[in-house]
């Protein structure tokens, strides 16, 4: 060994990364472990291309398990202080590096045998779900002796951990030089480390990776467990373990009665092969509308959304029109799946890799093409896994917009989020010109969001008026949208087509005390807009969500076969029957003038909300019977069948 190699193997940080990449050797044996136990599972429609694109996934969630579940064995190893440099120090970091990564190969090697059962990797919520359990320790027993290979591998790879971790080489004296080589070496390996457990850059508009980003590496969901990881998976789901299904109605039979997600055609029902366009749009709550506060400010109030208050003359809307969502996370799976808010994202929550159908995965089986559109960098809050894993068969964001020369590049770029409402629309309109017909198409905006901020063409356009800067980014985005349609409405596709305009989430920009209240909190516009007329435009009394949005338009466009959606059809549910569901910090049911509140396990509250819009006069009390306990049953209902379903991963036909 020459003295520069020599140099290189005494330099604490490269021998601190040879014993992390013994860990990602030991990561790629169990995986493909994994894979060979479970290949009946994968077999069909595993090519090359989708075994490379899995395993490359891979890698990008060992990167995050390696570093999280590492964190403090890099820490005891670089720390620069050199009262450490004691073998039982160095004795205790090489027992604390064997002992973590083991325990990581055996939760691996142990989810290779148990992915059968499950078809998902194992997380916090297996823990609870088998708490009560009194036979668990046989049922590993019998399978420890069924897979004794497994048990000879991990015994290999944990003698592998032990016998090449490397020991750190620095002296400790000069006392200048050990520290300056530590300190760097530990400032080097802090934003690797940071890098690698969030899984994506620091400078892209995203969240760190989750559970359901594996879909973006996967052909088909069940193969998001070889993309994944068990200490990944079970670390990511801490503090997402799911609540007790609760059980209000004994029977499947007596929750059907009250309230079941299963939608079923009509025997007469004639497929009209109507295109579908969904618009969601950043932050547009029903506060920022003209149009839906005719009575607000003593009726001087004219809101900030022009565009959007001439729609409303063309178009179909309700009395009330809630949100099921909080965050924009929330808004795909309820404006695409039918799929609400339950206290927690449902792409963060232990659900995450159910099987779910969407309006995409449904229209395609009619013959539809199916996109989703989002202006903003690929990977941003996962939404493209999200629209992937239920069916959307083309995903368009910021890196497809940039690589058209067709349009403006990075000039349209608002250096924050991803490409400015007006010209990502336009594009959205050209590629809905260059889609086989039907199609089922949908768009998210982005511009109505900090840092609130509009192109500088449209400063004097839409200057700032004081009261706050989104509103200016709001007339913007109307004025986006009026662009949008203008162009659309020249299309031959135009008038053979159904519009929804709905919001992502109500805004926390509030200047109204009726829409600082737990329902006005949720309060957001939802239109739809038929040119041909079939849907007759006007207000119309009873209650929309955002959930209702599926199944509204697939009964519209006579879709004939069923399907499970937690919402309704809004244009066939009678006015007094129609209802709306949501829960952040608790569950409320709203139906006719009333709102009832729970604790997810009984009634608190009811008020009469459109009465008492400031919700001031609790019910409670002077309720009648009569009225509470059909509203009491099918808030339970909904809660018991939406959990049941997806604890049972039977949200879908």
């Amino acid at each position: 060994m020459n003295r520069l190699t020599k140099d290189i193997f005494s330099c604490n940080a490269v021998r601190l990364a040879i014993n992390i990449l013994t860990v990602y050797v030991c990561y790629f044996v169990c995986r493909v472990a994994f894979l060979a136990e479970n290949w009946a599972i994968f077999e069909q429609g595993m090519t090359l291309p989708t075994l490379l694109k899995v395993m490359r996934g891979g890698v990008l969630f060992d990167n995050s398990a390696i570093f999280y579940t590492n964190a403090l064995v890099i820490l005891l190893y670089l720390l620069p202080l050199a009262a450490k440099e004691r073998g039982w120090y160095w004795n205790m970091t090489r027992w604390i590096y064997v002992v973590i990564n083991s325990l990581c190969v055996l939760l691996n090697l142990g989810d290779s045998a148990f992915f059968e059962f499950r078809k998902h990797r194992t997380s916090l919520a297996v823990f609870s779900e088998f708490k009560g359990e009194d036979n668990i320790g046989g049922i590993v027993g019998v399978e420890l002796v069924n897979h004794w290979y497994f048990v000879l591998l991990f015994a290999g790879l944990t003698a592998l951990l032990w016998c090449l971790y490397l020991k750190p080489a620095t002296p400790t004296r000069p006392r200048l030089r050990y520290y300056l080589t530590q300190s760097i070496s530990l400032l080097l390996f802090v934003p690797v480390t940071l890098f690698a457990m969030r899984g994506n850059t620091f400078f892209s508009a995203t969240r760190p990776i989750a559970v359901s980003f594996a879909h973006n590496y996967a052909d088909e969901p069940v193969q998001t467990g070889i993309v994944l990881n068990t200490p990944f998976s079970i670390i990511r789901s801490v503090n997402h373990v799911p609540k007790e299904t609760p059980v209000f109605f004994a029977t499947q039979e007596e929750l059907d009665a009250v309230y079941s997600p299963v939608h079923y055609p009509a025997d007469s029902v004639q497929p009209n092969h109507k295109n579908i366009v969904i618009l969601i749009v950043e932050s547009f709550a029903a506060e920022f509308v003209g149009g839906l506060n005719r009575d607000l400010d003593g009726g001087t109030y004219r809101g900030y959304t022009p565009f959007f208050d001439e729609m409303l003359e063309k178009g179909t809307w309700f009395d009330q029109s809630f949100a099921n969502t909080y965050y924009s996370i929330d808004a795909p799976p309820a404006v695409l799946a039918s799929i609400p808010r339950m206290d927690t994202p449902f792409v963060l929550s232990p659900y995450s890799l159910n099987h779910i159908g969407s309006i995409a995965s449904e229209t395609a089986k009619a013959g539809y093409t199916t996109a989703f559109f989002h202006g903003a960098d690929n990977q941003s809050l996962g939404i493209n896994a999200f629209v992937t894993s239920v069916g959307f068969e083309n995903y368009y964001g910021k890196d497809e917009y940039l690589a058209d020369k067709r349009f403006g590049g990075m000039d349209d770029f608002d250096g924050k989020w991803g490409i400015w409402d007006e010209p990502f629309l336009q594009y959205f309109n050209t590629k809905l010109s260059e889609m086989p017909e039907p199609f089922m198409a949908s768009v998210f905006t982005l511009s109505s969001h900090h840092p609130f901020k509009i192109p500088e063409q449209y400063r004097d356009t839409f200057p700032d008026e004081g009261l706050h800067q989104l509103h200016k980014c709001i007339r913007y985005t109307d004025h986006s949208l009026r662009r949008f349609f203008e162009s659309a409405s020249q299309q031959p596709w135009y008038d053979h087509t159904v519009f929804v305009i709905t919001a992502d989430h109500s805004s926390s920009k509030r200047t109204h005390d009726i829409y600082f209240t737990s329902v006005g909190d949720f309060r957001i516009p939802i239109l739809i807009y038929d040119p041909s007329g079939e849907i007759a435009p006007g207000r119309r009394p009873g209650i929309i969500q955002q959930i209702d949005i599926m199944p509204t338009l697939l009964n519209h466009i006579g879709y004939d076969r069923p399907y499970v959606a937690f919402g309704k059809d809004a244009l066939n549910t009678p006015a007094e029957e129609s209802w709306a569901f949501n829960w952040d910090l608790c569950p409320q049911y709203l139906q006719g003038d009333y709102v009832l509140r729970g604790d997810g396990t009984k009634v608190t509250d009811i008020f009469d909300y459109v009465h008492d819009p400031l919700l001031e006069h609790n019910l409670i009390d002077t309720f009648p019977d009569s009225l509470r306990q059909p509203m009491t049953d099918r808030m339970n209902a909904f809660i018991q069948a939406y959990m049941q379903r997806m604890k049972t991963d039977t949200a879908h036909l």
